[in-house]
């Protein structure tokens, strides 16, 4: 007979390892960070890679060849980002001249629509401009800062990339020989699954990044915004924040306009134009372009991002979709942690039966996490004869 008693030992290896792992990812985000970008950007070369592999003997010359040919476009890309930020510094000063003036007209129209004198008016600016501005600007510096970081590492982001494809076998067979014969197979295709929906996931965001790029440019320009490619370009590369990345990227503009337009109608056709856009990408390029790739709920996205980002800030909110996924991918290759992988995925409504009927065992259960079995031997029961001499037969 098997008996659950509650372990405190249990508890106190969960929670130590808890915090062990919590306080390696915090104090060692100056090297894991880079080093998990370094393994997505490796993911999507490795088609490269694979490619010159079958007309290029050498590994080191292959690699060099793949690294080359995904490096080029992201320094020119980055250059071109550059120079469009150059523009706009070389006009800094004629910038804010007209912020200034176009703010200072925004609420002299705001004070005759809503009969507010002037003093007034002013005095409204004085104690409640910079708490209107200060929320969306410190989102932004936090994006900016977060940005410059990955600049400022992307030299160990590139080293590691390469020394990454050029040891992938070795590194591959190392994580397998962790596991007996009989699971190789069963990890093999784990490592594979997670490679192709990280690629599938993040071809797939880069080609919606240039689609919304090439969409808000001409929009606008249309419209009539100075700088309308340097926009565009934020709004797209801020697409890689989920949920409130598009709202950002049109925000900018917007306030820009906003400021500096001698009218109204630049603003209200820029919100026109965003929400148009937004409709577009969220109902029709993202799932067609991108799809169901990741295979994880709402639920769980939303809460894998407040994780990543108290632990990691923005940069942990762009890895947060991807390291969820993977790990959802993991829950569903171990047994014990199958109903876990099934609670996270995109489908769960379609499985909510499997809870009470397949699931429905005692090593599926969290509390065996904290609770030991214990094998406890049935009491014997003896059976002492009993002698009664009055039964006995008088002689």
């Amino acid at each position: 007979m098997t008996r659950k008693t509650f372990s405190i030992q249990n508890i106190a290896y969960f929670l130590l390892v808890a915090v062990i792992v919590t306080y390696i990812l915090s104090v060692g985000q100056f090297f894991i960070i880079p080093f998990l970008f370094a393994i997505l950007l490796s993911i999507i070369i490795l088609p490269v890679q694979h490619f010159y592999d079958r007309y290029i003997r050498s590994q080191a010359l292959s690699t060099i060849l793949a690294f080359l040919t995904v490096l080029i476009p992201i320094i020119g890309i980055i250059t071109f980002f550059s120079m469009q930020v150059g523009f706009v510094l070389s006009d800094l000063d004629n910038i804010s001249l007209r912020v200034q003036t176009g703010t200072e007209t925004l609420f002299k129209w705001a004070s005759e629509y809503f009969h507010i004198s002037k003093d007034e008016s002013q005095s409204i600016l004085k104690d409640n401009f910079s708490k209107i501005v200060s929320s969306p600007l410190s989102l932004v510096q936090s994006t900016l800062n977060s940005f410059t970081g990955i600049l400022l590492n992307i030299a160990l982001i590139f080293l590691f990339m390469f020394f990454l494809l050029a040891y992938r076998i070795s590194i591959k067979n190392f994580v397998l020989m962790q596991f007996s014969p009989a699971q190789r197979l069963k990890a093999a295709q784990t490592i594979t699954d997670i490679q192709k929906m990280l690629r599938q996931y993040l071809s797939g965001l880069i080609s919606v990044m240039m689609i919304l790029a090439i969409l808000n440019s001409v929009g606008l320009w249309f419209i009539g915004v100075e700088y309308p490619f340097l926009w565009a370009s934020l709004a797209a590369f801020l697409t890689i924040i989920p949920y409130i990345g598009t709202t950002l990227g049109g925000g900018l503009p917007f306030f820009y306009a906003l400021a500096t337009a001698e009218s109204w109608h630049q603003p209200v056709a820029i919100i026109i134009m965003y929400v148009t856009i937004q409709q577009v990408e969220g109902n029709l390029i993202t799932p067609y372009v991108v799809g169901s790739k990741v295979r994880i709920n709402p639920l769980v996205a939303i809460i894998g991002i407040l994780l990543m980002n108290a632990l990691w800030g923005m940069v942990g909110i762009i890895l947060a979709i991807p390291l969820t996924a993977g790990v959802k991918i993991l829950f569903d290759r171990v047994d014990a942690l199958r109903p876990i992988g099934a609670l996270m995925s995109s489908n769960v409504l379609q499985k909510q039966a499997l809870f009470l009927s397949e699931w429905d065992h005692e090593k599926y259960r969290l509390s065996s996490i904290f609770f030991r079995s214990k094998k406890v031997k049935k009491p014997e029961v003896f059976v002492e004869a009993i002698h009664d001499d009055t039964l006995k037969p008088r002689q």
